[in-house]
C-alpha cells in the first residue's frame, strides 16, 4: 500500500505541471562549460594519465557508490571504493579539499525495491551535490525490470525525497526507449545524461558522429521529456580523438549545456584532457583559403548574395568570409536588388567564417573609411596615399551593410608580430594585448618558444593604438625567463601560488589554461590593484568586495549591492582570484576618501578615521583645493553617518587643521577639536 501511495503522489504532481520538486529546472546559461568525469572503479580509474586530480580540468566527479543492492566494494577491490554511507562521506571530503564536488551515481536492477530506495536515501543523506541512475535495457543493468523500477523504484525516491537533485543516464538512441522506459525515469529527473559514445555506435548514422549524437539527443528531449527544461549533461566519449571530442563539446554549448560529463577517468586520452583545458578559449572563425562555399554555393564568387531556405536573412560572400545585411535599406544602401539573392540549404552559412583572409580590402556602406584585413582583425587605412604605400593601391574595395565590420575584430589572434609603417619598432600580440619586442634577440626567443609568429604584418601607421596594452582578463601570462605565472584579472594582476590553485581557476572559468609569455619586464607596468567597480572574490571565500580607487569596500548587503549594480558603481559579474590575492588592496577608506551612499546625495569624508558629512558644494571645493579630500567621490553600499561625539577627539593632536579650510560648522557637535571659536583647547588653559 505503500508503494501505491507514493506512486499515486508522485502522479497528481506530475499531472499538474508545475511542481519542480525544490530544484530550478532552468538549465544555466552557458558561458562556460564545466568539465565533469566518470569513476567507475577506482582500481581501473586511478591514476589513469593523471594521478593528480589537482592537475586534470574537472571540478566534479561521478563516483559509482553501488549497483543494485550492493555496494561498489563488492566489486572494486580499491580502499576507496564505497563500502557505505560513510566511506562515502571521507571520499566528499577528500575531493572537497581539493575543490573537487561529488556526484553518486549507481545501476539499478532487481526487484527488491525496499533496499533500493533505502541506499538511494543513505548516498543522497551523504550531502552529495547529486544522484544519477544509470538506466539501461541490457543484460547486467536494470534489463527486463527497467520500466518496473522506474515506477516503484524511481517515482517513490522522487516522493520522499522531493528536494532531490535526481539524473538520468541514458542510451540515447530510439529503440532502447521503450524497454529502458526512458521517459518515465526522466519525467521526476532534474538533469538528462545521455550517453554520446560515438566510437562504441560505429556505422550507426547520426549516433556514430560526436556533433550530431549530442545535437540529436538534445533535440529528442521534446518527445522524452515533453514541456519539461531538463539540465542537459551529455556524457561523452572520453577514449577519442581531441577533435572529435572538441566537436562534441561545440555541440553541447549549442544546446545550451552548461556542464558534460566524460566517461571515464581512466581512459580519457591526454589529447583530451589537453582539449578539455582549453575549452574557454574562444576560436575565431577565419577565411581558409579555400572556403567550403566554393564547392556547394550555386553563386559562388565574391560579391554573392546567399539565403538559407528556412531562414530570411541576407548574408554577401567576400573574401572566404560572409557578412550580414540586417534590412532592406542596408540592401539599398550596398546597391542591390532586393531578388538579388540565391537559395542555400539550412544550415549551410554556418560553416563559413566570419572573418575574411589577409589582404582583405572592406567599406561600410555610407563611409568614407577603408580597412585592411591582417591577422584576423581589420585596421583602418587612413589615406589613400598609406594605401598605396602598403601595396594595396590597385586592389578591390568590397562594399558592406552599414555595421557589418562590428564582427571582425580590432585585435590580431595570439602570437602575432606587428610593426606600424614606417616604424623600426616590432610588437607582440598575446593574451588581447600588445607587447613591445625590446630586441631581435628577444623576438627570436619567443618566437623559438612558439610564443610569437616569425613573419611580422606591415599595418598602416597609428594602428597599434586600437590595440589594448593590458592583457584580457582571465588571461594566465608569465615572462620569459621566469617562472612565476601570474592571472590578469578587472585589469589586474594576481600571482598563481600553485597548480592547484591555477586549476581551480580555471575551472571556474576565471583564468585560461593557455599560458601567454611575454618579453621580461613587461608585466611590471600592469597594475596591482582592479579597476574601478569590480566585484571581486577570492577562491574558497565567500567575501564579495567593491573596488574603487585602489580600496577594496565589503559588500555585505544584498539589496545595497544590487543597488550599486543598477547605479553603474559595480559589475554584475563577479571575479574570481587567489586566496589571499586582496590582502594587498587597502580596505577603504582611507584618509581623505569622498564617499557618497548609494541610496543617498550628501558626500561624505574620511578624516581622522572618522567620517564627516560634507555640508555644501563650497565646503567641498575647499577640502578638495586644500588637499584634505581627494575626488572622485566613491558611491558604496553604506549605510554612512558621522561618528559618535567622541569619536571627533580622534584628530587632536594629528596635525591635520581642517577648520580654516572646511570651515566646519560652530554648532556641528562632530567637527573636530578647536573647530568651535568658542572652544579653549588644554593648551590654552591656565
Amino acid at each position: 500500500m505503500r508503494r501505491f501511495a507514493a506512486a499515486l503522489a508522485l502522479l497528481t504532481m506530475l499531472a499538474v505541471g508545475g511542481q519542480h520538486f525544490g530544484v530550478d529546472f532552468t538549465p544555466r546559461p552557458a558561458k562556460a562549460i564545466e568539465i565533469e568525469t566518470v569513476v567507475w572503479q577506482f582500481a581501473q580509474d586511478y591514476p589513469g594519465v593523471e594521478g593528480d586530480d589537482t592537475l586534470l580540468p574537472v571540478g566534479t566527479v561521478h563516483i559509482k557508490t553501488h549497483d543494485g543492492t550492493d555496494w561498489m566494494s563488492t566489486y572494486d577491490g580499491n580502499s576507496k571504493a564505497v563500502t557505505g554511507p560513510a566511506s562515502l562521506r571521507r571520499l566528499i571530503a577528500d575531493y572537497n579539499a581539493k575543490g573537487i564536488e561529488v556526484v553518486a551515481w549507481f545501476v539499478p536492477k532487481g526487484v527488491d525495491v525496499e533496499r533500493q530506495v533505502a541506499m538511494a536515501e543513505a548516498v543522497l543523506d551523504t550531502g552529495v551535490k547529486a544522484l544519477y541512475a544509470d538506466v539501461e535495457p541490457f543484460d547486467g543493468f536494470c534489463y527486463w525490470d527497467c520500466n518496473y523500477l522506474a515506477e516503484q523504484f524511481w517515482w517513490r525516491l522522487r516522493a520522499e525525497r522531493p528536494e532531490a537533485n535526481l539524473g538520468v543516464i541514458y542510451d540515447p538512441r530510439s529503440w532502447t526507449w521503450q524497454d529502458s522506459g526512458t521517459w518515465k525515469w526522466l519525467s521526476t529527473a532534474n538533469a538528462a545524461l545521455p550517453m554520446c559514445y560515438w566510437e562504441l555506435y560505429t556505422d550507426q548514422g547520426i549516433w556514430a558522429d560526436p556533433s550530431g549524437c549530442v545535437s540529436q539527443a538534445h533535440a529528442d528531449l521534446s518527445w522524452l521529456a515533453p514541456g519539461r527544461q531538463l539540465e542537459y549533461i551529455p556524457m561523452l566519449e572520453g577514449d577519442t580523438s581531441g577533435d572529435k571530442f572538441l566537436a562534441a563539446m561545440d555541440a553541447a554549448r549549442s544546446a545550451g549545456s552548461s556542464r558534460v560529463s566524460i566517461w571515464r577517468r581512466g581512459v580519457v586520452r591526454p589529447e583530451v584532457w589537453e582539449a578539455a583545458w582549453n575549452i574557454w578559449e574562444p576560436t575565431q572563425a577565419v577565411a581558409s583559403a579555400w572556403p567550403s562555399y566554393w564547392v556547394w554555393s550555386p553563386c559562388p564568387w565574391d560579391g554573392c548574395i546567399l539565403k538559407e531556405e528556412s531562414s530570411p536573412a541576407l548574408y554577401v560572400l567576400y573574401s572566404g568570409a560572409k557578412f550580414h545585411i540586417p534590412s532592406p535599406d542596408a540592401l539599398a544602401a550596398m546597391g542591390r536588388r532586393p531578388g538579388d539573392y540565391w537559395i542555400v540549404g539550412a544550415g549551410m552559412l554556418q560553416t563559413v567564417a566570419d572573418v575574411p583572409w589577409d589582404g582583405t580590402l572592406l567599406q561600410e556602406a555610407g563611409s568614407p573609411t577603408v580597412y585592411a584585413v591582417y591577422a584576423g582583425a581589420k585596421f583602418a587605412i587612413p589615406s589613400p596615399a598609406a594605401l598605396y604605400a602598403m601595396g594595396l593601391g590597385f586592389q578591390q574595395v568590397h562594399t558592406v551593410a552599414p555595421g557589418g565590420l562590428s564582427q571582425i575584430p580590432n585585435v590580431p589572434r595570439e602570437g602575432t608580430q606587428l610593426m606600424e609603417l614606417g616604424s623600426a619598432t616590432e610588437w607582440q600580440i598575446t593574451a588581447g594585448a600588445r607587447f613591445p619586442l625590446p630586441s631581435p634577440e628577444v623576438r627570436d626567443a619567443l618566437i623559438g618558444a612558439g610564443a610569437l609568429e616569425a613573419t611580422p604584418y606591415i599595418v598602416p601607421l597609428g594602428s597599434l593604438a586600437q590595440i589594448p596594452t593590458t592583457p584580457h582578463d582571465g588571461a594566465r601570462v608569465r615572462e620569459f625567463s621566469s617562472s612565476a605565472e601570474w592571472q590578469v584579472a578587472a585589469g589586474a594582476k594576481f600571482p598563481l601560488p600553485d597548480a592547484m590553485v591555477r586549476n581551480q581557476l580555471v575551472r571556474k572559468s576565471a583564468l585560461e589554461w593557455r599560458l601567454n609569455i611575454v618579453p621580461d619586464g613587461t608585466l611590471a607596468a600592469l597594475p596591482t590593484a582592479p579597476r574601478d567597480g569590480a566585484r571581486v572574490q577570492e577562491l574558497a571565500s565567500n567575501a564579495e568586495w567593491q573596488i574603487a580607487s585602489g580600496m577594496k569596500f565589503a559588500l555585505t548587503d544584498a539589496g545595497r549591492r544590487e543597488a550599486l549594480i543598477a547605479a553603474g558603481s559595480l559589475s554584475a559579474e563577479v571575479t574570481v582570484v587567489p586566496p589571499g590575492a586582496l590582502g594587498a588592496i587597502p580596505e577603504g577608506p582611507q584618509e581623505g576618501t569622498l564617499l557618497q551612499e548609494v541610496s543617498g546625495t550628501t558626500p561624505f569624508v574620511m578624516r581622522c578615521g572618522s567620517l564627516y558629512r560634507i555640508r555644501d558644494n563650497a565646503q567641498l571645493d575647499r577640502l578638495v583645493a586644500g588637499g584634505l579630500a581627494r575626488l572622485p567621490i566613491v558611491k558604496v553600499s553604506g549605510p554612512l553617518s558621522e561618528p559618535d561625539i567622541t569619536a571627533r577627539k580622534r584628530c587632536a593632536g594629528s596635525g591635520i587643521d581642517v577648520c580654516p579650510v572646511a570651515r566646519w560648522a560652530a554648532a556641528n557637535p562632530f567637527a573636530p577639536p578647536g573647530c568651535k571659536p568658542q572652544e579653549t583647547q588644554p593648551s590654552e588653559q591656565r
